[in-house]
């Protein structure tokens, strides 16, 4: 089985515009690209004419006719769907087996599909991290300081005044007229709050990539850690001084925010 064209050009519309879409959207799409892929009916084979069937005799060995049916038989079955989820994963993510099809994969010794499975699940982490993670605190620490959810100075954000907009307007915003007047209690409402600290456990927890995909017996894995949620001083107040709770002023040039430096969990490889 190979890739089928049509899905495979909705996949490099997804890639090509994972930058512009929410974390969750880009892995619910994802999802449902391989849930459509699993969908598609095997070709049937041709009708063969009775002068080309084979003479009768003993049936061939197994491991002669494991490609006659190989297909059929990879569809059904939970350990079918455990490779071939591991198999779609390496067919999507790998760049050296990209667009492999099914019979070259089955050709693999089981050492080397779990290789290349372990190599594709650590491209699927690498690709995640860089996606999802925050821009650095000291990239602006205005927006550090103030985000609701996610932000990456080249997307948008949203501010703990209500705000929503494109990160790179983050000056306008600051000495708009909304946010000042706002910025005179700094109040955020408690179903907000609780909100964010979901969220900051939710990163403490990090998120889990099985290598063998579907699998119910084998949970080994990488768990990553990024930051989806800035501490800030609704969250964790204990952090911030009172004299942080605004810009410190500067003997040349504006205000500054004063920031944490952040330090990230380590991965952690589950056997």
């Amino acid at each position: 089985m190979t890739v089928n064209p049509n899905l495979a050009a909705l996949m490099r519309v997804i890639e090509d515009n994972q930058d512009k879409m929410p974390e969750g959207e880009y892995l619910e799409a994802m999802n449902a690209l391989g849930a459509l892929h699993r969908q598609i009916p095997a070709p049937a084979p041709p009708p063969l004419a009775a002068a080309a069937l084979p003479p009768a005799g003993p049936p061939p060995s197994y491991n002669a006719s494991v490609p006659l049916f190989q297909q059929r038989q990879f569809l059904y079955g939970d350990d079918r769907e455990v490779e071939y989820a591991a198999w779609f994963r390496v067919s999507s993510e790998h760049p050296e087996h990209f667009g492999i099809s099914v019979e070259a994969w089955m050709e693999f010794s089981q050492e080397q599909r779990n290789r290349a499975l372990r190599e594709a699940t650590e491209m699927v982490v690498n690709n995640l991290e860089r996606r999802s993670q925050n821009s650095e605190p000291e990239e602006c620490p205005f927006i550090a300081r103030h985000a609701v959810g996610p932000w990456r100075m080249e997307g948008v954000w949203e501010c703990a005044c209500g705000y929503k907009g494109y990160c790179r307007h983050w000056q306008k915003h600051e000495q708009g007229e909304r946010h000042q007047d706002w910025a005179k209690h700094r109040t955020v409402s408690r179903r907000k709050i609780e909100m964010m600290k979901k969220a900051i456990r939710r990163d403490e927890r990090g998120d889990m990539w099985r290598f063998k995909p579907r699998s119910q017996t084998e949970f080994g894995g990488i768990r990553f850690f990024v930051t989806r949620q800035e501490r800030n001083e609704w969250t964790h107040p204990e952090m911030y001084d009172p004299i942080h709770r605004s810009p410190i002023p500067t003997t040349n040039g504006p205000a500054k925010w004063f920031v944490h430096h952040r330090d990230l969990l380590a991965r952690v490889y589950v056997e």
